[in-house]
């Protein structure tokens, strides 16, 4: 139903356990049993993927779905929610296993974060010079609360002295 595998048994309700138990006449109890860590259930996956013409997900793919959701899904899509059904959607469109829920809301967070970085990159204006300025003169203000204005000499000194001719 999740077009994934679980990651543990608990995760399958036990009437559809009960059901599959019945059908390949296994007690359903044999399914707590299963080494989910084992040799078996990667041969057993692998099997699965290649009957159903799957394959398994890599790190690239999750990179290209990352840039592919902050691209063209972010702009238009607020809800967490709707962007991880539609990476799970994408996956089973192109074949591949989704990665497992915790990895697909970390996927969508770093795709929501990187859209809105880059929104505020593309929308802020550049930093003026006046601005750079600005900047600078408020990192020369010294602890004490004074400003040298950049000529070793307190905002008293600088405020009290004659303009000079320029």
């Amino acid at each position: 139903m999740e077009a994934r595998f679980p990651e543990s048994a608990k995760e399958m309700p036990a009437a559809a356990v009960d059901y599959v138990a019945q059908q390949v006449k296994v007690p359903a109890g044999a399914w707590a049993d299963y080494d989910w860590q084992g040799d078996r259930i990667k041969r057993h996956r692998k099997e699965i993927r290649e009957a159903y013409g799957f394959r398994a997900n890599t790190e690239e793919d999750q990179e290209r779905l990352g840039e592919w959701l902050a691209a063209e899904l972010c702009p238009l899509e607020l809800s967490r929610d709707r962007l991880a059904e539609a990476v799970v959607a994408r996956c089973r469109n192109d074949h591949i296993e989704p990665p497992a829920p915790g990895r697909v809301r970390r996927l969508v967070g770093k795709a929501v974060k990187d859209f809105g970085d880059q929104f505020c990159r593309s929308r802020a204006p550049p930093v003026t010079t006046w601005a750079r300025r600005s900047n600078e003169k408020m990192r020369r203000v010294r602890a004490d609360g004074h400003d040298d204005g950049g000529h070793g000499r307190s905002a008293h000194e600088v405020q009290n002295s004659k303009p000079r001719d320029r």
